[in-house]
C-alpha cells in the first residue's frame, strides 16, 4: 500500500536528506486502523529514481512500515512523485501542458507521447474527480479540448493539491493505469510522434 506524503521539499532536497528525511509517524494503521503503538514497525527502505525537469536523476529512499496486525506494508511516497513514473509530477504535468498548448517541449518525444496518451486515457477519471468535488461539467468528444480544459483546472487548484486530494479516487491515482476494460478510449488527439 502506498501513501502520499507532502515532505514540503523538492526532489533535490529530499535526495540530499536521504534516509534522514522527516518520515511520518502514524497513530493508526492505514489499512486495518489498529493503534500504532507496538504494531507498526519501520520495515526499511526501497530505493527508486526521481528525475527532475532538467533530466537529472536522483536515487532516493522510500520509507516502508509494516503493520504486525494485518501484515500490510505501507510506503510513504513523496507527493512530487507518481507511482511507477521516474519523472516528477511537475515535470510530467508541465510537459503535457506544453504539448497541449502546442509549445516546444523538452525531453524525449516517445516518452512525451506516453504521458500525453495516459493523460488522455484518464480524462474520464479526472472528469469524475472534478464532478465529485462539486464542479458541474460535461464531456465532449473532442479529446484535445477536454485535455486542455482539465489541465487548466488542475493548474487552477494547484498540481500538488490536486494530486493529494485526488489520491485514491475511484481506487486509482492521477496518471494511473485504469483497470476498467469497458471504458471506451478516445484516440482523436494529436500524438507528438
Amino acid at each position: 500500500m502506498q501513501s502520499i506524503h507532502d515532505f514540503k521539499i523538492g526532489l533535490e532536497d529530499y535526495a540530499d536528506n536521504g534516509t534522514e528525511n522527516e518520515f511520518p509517524v502514524l497513530e493508526r494503521c492505514l489499512e486495518c486502523n489498529c493503534v500504532a503503538q507496538g504494531n507498526l514497525h519501520r520495515n526499511g527502505y526501497y530505493w527508486r529514481y526521481g528525475i527532475n525537469e532538467k533530466g537529472e536523476a536522483f536515487h532516493i529512499p522510500i520509507c516502508r512500515i509494516r503493520c504486525l496486525v494485518c501484515k500490510v506494508n505501507i510506503s510513504f511516497l513523496p507527493s512530487f512523485l507518481i507511482p511507477y513514473y521516474q519523472h516528477t509530477l511537475y515535470t510530467i504535468v508541465d510537459r503535457v501542458r506544453q504539448f497541449l498548448e502546442e509549445n516546444k517541449v523538452n525531453g524525449y518525444r516517445q516518452q512525451l507521447a506516453q504521458h500525453v496518451k495516459r493523460f488522455c486515457e484518464t480524462i474520464h477519471w479526472t472528469h469524475s474527480f472534478f464532478v465529485d468535488v462539486g464542479h458541474q461539467l460535461g464531456l465532449s468528444k473532442d479529446m484535445k479540448k477536454e485535455a486542455q480544459k482539465y489541465m487548466k483546472m488542475i493548474h487552477d487548484i494547484g498540481v500538488s493539491p490536486f494530486y493529494r486530494r485526488s489520491w485514491g479516487h475511484l481506487s486509482s491515482y492521477f496518471m494511473g493505469k485504469l483497470i476498467l476494460p469497458y471504458l471506451r478510449r478516445e484516440k482523436n488527439y494529436d500524438s507528438p510522434t
